[in-house]
């Protein structure tokens, strides 16, 4: 190679990198205390907790209808107090009146006055 040609190989890379991965957070998350090994990899891969962990998704509407995904078992079940136990936690409702109002194998929809919505 003759002496006056210079590589822009690094600098071409160095461009590239912010064009490649414009939109998306390329530094490294920590991961918070107490979770479990599944959810820190969905947190250090940048991906849904739902997806990889298996973690409960509750959706409340208002105070009187909460949907629950993700969940293993129903442990206790009363008008006011239902508690449920997902794949990394226990889920406890308690509330007036409660009402299962249907579940199938990974979702339930639950309606009556919602007081508290507690993880244990």
């Amino acid at each position: 190679m003759g002496k006056g040609i210079k590589s822009s190989h690094k600098k071409f890379k160095k461009e590239a990198k912010h064009i490649l991965y414009k939109g998306i957070d390329t530094k490294k998350k920590k991961a918070e205390p107490g979770l479990s090994s599944l959810e820190q990899l969905s947190c250090y891969l940048n991906l849904p907790t739902d997806i990889i962990a298996g973690a409960p998704i509750v959706t409340a509407t208002g105070r009187n209808e909460i949907c629950l995904e993700n969940y293993k078992s129903i442990i206790e079940y009363n008008s006011s107090l239902i508690k449920v136990q997902a794949k990394t936690c226990k889920i406890c409702i308690e509330g007036k009146e409660l009402n299962i109002l249907y579940f199938t194998e990974d979702e339930m929809k639950i309606t009556g006055f919602i007081k508290s919505i507690n993880y244990i």
